[in-house]
């Protein structure tokens, strides 16, 4: 039997979060699990190496654990040491979608249409990541809020244009 840590255990409970976070879901629960397995695999090394404990042996599998999780999560961004900011130690790469500072809101049920950007700033201030979408509504009550927050009371109109 292996044992791990009081700090490992709280850092693996961390990535498997945060691994539940990344991963897409989707209707075949195989996948489901497949994605998370890789998003959970990739953000455990990297946070048990950033603090001292484990070490990577070969650069082999940092490339091909890198092309796995990027066909997992292609909208995923690419991290490097060597080129990062020395406060923060990451690099982002232009993303293919439009985004607010790398902040993007998921949409939780149907969307209706695209989202604008002005919804990526508002959530972004007040930490909503995930919104209802009530534009659907509107034509019944437009006054009801266009974007719902799925875990407070916050609400999103659009802004109201300059004339």
């Amino acid at each position: 039997m292996n044992t791990i840590s009081k700090d490992q255990s709280i850092i693996t409970q961390v990535a498997a979060k945060i691994a539940a976070d990344l991963t897409p879901k989707v209707d075949d629960v195989q996948i489901n699990i497949a994605n998370w397995l890789l998003a959970f695999d990739a953000t455990s090394d990297a946070l048990l190496e950033k603090h001292g404990m484990t070490q990577l042996d070969n650069q082999s599998s940092d490339e091909q654990n890198l092309q796995l999780v990027q066909q997992a999560f292609p909208n995923s961004v690419v991290v490097t040491q060597s080129t990062a900011p020395q406060w923060a130690q990451q690099q982002t790469q232009p993303q293919t979608q439009p985004q607010t500072s790398g902040f993007q809101v998921r949409v939780k049920g149907k969307q209706h249409g695209d989202i604008p950007a002005w919804l990526n700033s508002e959530c972004a201030k007040k930490g909503v990541t995930e919104v209802w979408d009530n534009r659907d509504g509107l034509s019944v009550n437009p006054k009801r809020p266009w974007f719902k927050s799925t875990t407070s009371n916050d609400a999103f109109w659009a802004p109201k244009s300059r004339a």
